[in-house]
This record gives C-alpha cells, sequence and structure tokens, in this order.
C-alpha cells in the first residue's frame, strides 16, 4: 500500500515537471520566432535602404557626368564668344605665368624686404593686375583657373608675412661716483646724446626709483639698444595722438597710452599733451 502511494506521488511530480518543461520549452520558442520576425523585417529595411542608397549614387554619377558635359559645353562657348585663337589664349596665359613667377620671386625676398615691398603699395597693385585678368572670359578656362588660384594663394601668403621682430638688446652700466643720468647717456660708448637719459631712465625705473636725478655707485643700470616688442620710443614731434595712429591705426586711442604710462610720463615732466623724445613707452595690445 505505502509503496502505490510513493510510486503515485512520484508519477504525479514526474507530470508536473513535464508540463512545466513543455511550457517552458514553448515560451522559448515563441520568443525566438518573435525575435527571428524582427531581425527579419530588419534586414528588409536595411535591404530597402541599399536600394534606395545605389539609386541615389547612380543618379548623382549621371549628374556628375552632366555637369562635366556641361563645363566642356561651356568651354567651347568661351572660346567662341572670345573669337580667340591659340595666340591670343597664349599672351592671356604668359600674363598669368609673369604674375607668378614675380610674386615666387618675391617669396625669396628676406621678410623685411617683403613687408617693404607690400607697404609700398606693390601687392596692392599685382593683386590690381590679377582682378583686370580675372574679368576676361578667358579666365573660366581651366588652364587659366590654375594660374589665377596659384597667383592668389601666393598674394594671400605675401601678404601675411610679418617683419621679424630683432632680438632684445640691451646693456649693463654699473654707475661711478659723480655719474648722473645726463652723463652715462653722453658717454661716447652709450648713447653719446646726453638727451637720451630717458631711455635710461625708462628702463631703469625699477633700479633709479621716482626720483631720475638720483642715483647711486654701484647701482647696475639698464641700456636699451633697440625696441623691445611692446614699446616705442618717442621720437622728436611725436605726440601720443600720432603714436596711437601709427601703432593702433586710431589717434583717438592716445587715451591708452596715456593711462599705461602716466607715471612716468608725469616724472619725466610731461602730460598727455606734452611728452619728450626718447621715452620708452609701453604699448598695450588691444
Amino acid at each position: 500500500m505505502a509503496r502505490r502511494l510513493i510510486l503515485g506521488v512520484m508519477m504525479t511530480l514526474l507530470g508536473v515537471s513535464a508540463l512545466a518543461l513543455a511550457q517552458q520549452t514553448e515560451m522559448t520558442m515563441a520568443e525566438y520566432e518573435a525575435r527571428l520576425a524582427d531581425c527579419r523585417a530588419r534586414q528588409r529595411a536595411a535591404d530597402s535602404t541599399g536600394q534606395q542608397v545605389d539609386q541615389r549614387v547612380t543618379e548623382m554619377r549621371e549628374e556628375i557626368s552632366t555637369i562635366e558635359g556641361q563645363v566642356v559645353e561651356i568651354e567651347h562657348e568661351v572660346l567662341e564668344l572670345t573669337s580667340s585663337d591659340s595666340t591670343e589664349l597664349g599672351e592671356y596665359i604668359s600674363q598669368l605665368d609673369a604674375i607668378v613667377q614675380q610674386l615666387r620671386a618675391m617669396r625669396q625676398l628676406p621678410a623685411n624686404q617683403i613687408v617693404d615691398a607690400r607697404e609700398a603699395g606693390e601687392l596692392d597693385a599685382i593683386q590690381a593686375r590679377l582682378d583686370e585678368l580675372k574679368g576676361d572670359l578667358l579666365a573660366a578656362l581651366p588652364e587659366s583657373q590654375q594660374r589665377i588660384n596659384a597667383a592668389q594663394r601666393l598674394l594671400d601668403e605675401l601678404g601675411s608675412v610679418q617683419r621679424p621682430v630683432p632680438p632684445v638688446r640691451r646693456d649693463q652700466y654699473i654707475v661711478e661716483r659723480g655719474d648722473c643720468l645726463w652723463r652715462v647717456a653722453g658717454q661716447a660708448n652709450q648713447y653719446g646724446n646726453p638727451y637720451e637719459w630717458v631711455k635710461i631712465y625708462s628702463a631703469s625705473r625699477d633700479i633709479v626709483g621716482d626720483d631720475p636725478n638720483l642715483i647711486f655707485p654701484d647701482q647696475a643700470l639698464v641700456i636699451p639698444r633697440n625696441e623691445a616688442p611692446g614699446t616705442h620710443w618717442v621720437q622728436q614731434g611725436e605726440n601720443l595722438s600720432a603714436i596711437a595712429d601709427r601703432r593702433y591705426g586710431d589717434p583717438t586711442l592716445w587715451a591708452e597710452l596715456y593711462r599705461a604710462n602716466q607715471d612716468l610720463i608725469e616724472r619725466v615732466g610731461g602730460d598727455e599733451y606734452t611728452i619728450y623724445p626718447h621715452l620708452v613707452l609701453n604699448v598695450p595690445q588691444q
């Protein structure tokens, strides 16, 4: 009896397990089929997109071919409209080649000479000549465009050349008993001009202090030999407006210079309307 009961329980458990396994298998297959259907749908969409891309590529190739044909037709029309023979075209190309060669020769010059030529208006004159040639119908031809583009690149390159900044040169002078800035500046191996004491004071204020008339033995004065970047040596007859016009291209910015150098200007004895030659002014960047 007990054996039959145990057997019956085992059969029941096996039946439940088999049913659960069957249900689990059925759910897994359903999920698989759903995923497979999704993949197939995405594959169909991708195939459709690929066909559209292929179609567009074909259309674009046809458009390119059409445009290339139109370019050839335009080139022929240009030659017909200008009634150009080989001689006229050759002369036009020769003019472009001459400009390119001229610009290439200028590119070999030192930077200072390039800037000098630019400031003298030589590049502007070449640009004007090139612009004139661009207005000719022959400019549409490929051989013309190649030279025009080369000339324009060279003009742009030469237009961006900057004058090299010389290295800052400064000497040192050790003050001796009885020296003053006037006497130091007047020495032949310094400036040979006593009025240039202002340069020494401008460069040595941290050493000299507020009173330019008071220096002491063994002080190491700075003797500037050339303009450092961001500075300006005042010339005879200059005022702040003229310097602002030269440095900023705007004379109304003189107040910027005055504010940056107010203490120095006032110590030497000037004001915003009166500055002295040989002052070394700081020129703030705009």
